[in-house]
């Protein structure tokens, strides 16, 4: 077999160094940690009244929920819940556009407000405003 090699045990077998090959690595893995610059995003701002500065909520509003920090939603006194708030809105509406204000405690869950304005649309409101109120 002509143009074959073969190798015996007693040739020896070139090996390549990564030492220096390990510390440049290194090397570069603390350049780009020590010059990396980390942007701190911010999130969306949400521009609310200041609790202080608003009054309690009065009588003379014909509809008024109180969305209290412990989950609760509060209609003249009483607790309703979100599936009640759709019952509430909706007769009101059928006798005039009546304006509806959905009052909220400081530290009240966003997402039941949001639930809360949602079931007044869906029952035939055309305006929601909403007021910080002190707890």
């Amino acid at each position: 077999m002509k143009g074959r090699k073969s190798f015996s045990q007693n040739d020896d077998v070139t090996e390549i160094n990564i030492s220096p090959l390990i510390d440049m690595v290194f090397i570069l893995l603390i350049f780009f940690i020590v010059t990396t610059v980390f942007v701190e995003e911010k999130g969306m701002a949400a521009n609310t009244p200041d609790p202080s500065s608003v009054s309690e909520p009065n009588d003379n509003e014909p509809v008024a929920f109180l969305i209290r920090s412990n989950g609760s939603v509060v209609f003249r006194g009483r607790n309703v819940g979100v599936g009640g708030v759709r019952a509430i809105v909706r007769p009101e509406m059928q006798r005039e556009v009546t304006p509806i204000t959905v009052n909220v405690e400081s530290k009240a869950l966003t997402n039941l407000v949001v639930r809360v304005m949602d079931e007044c649309y869906l029952g035939g409101a055309e305006s929601v405003s909403m007021k910080a109120v002190n707890e």
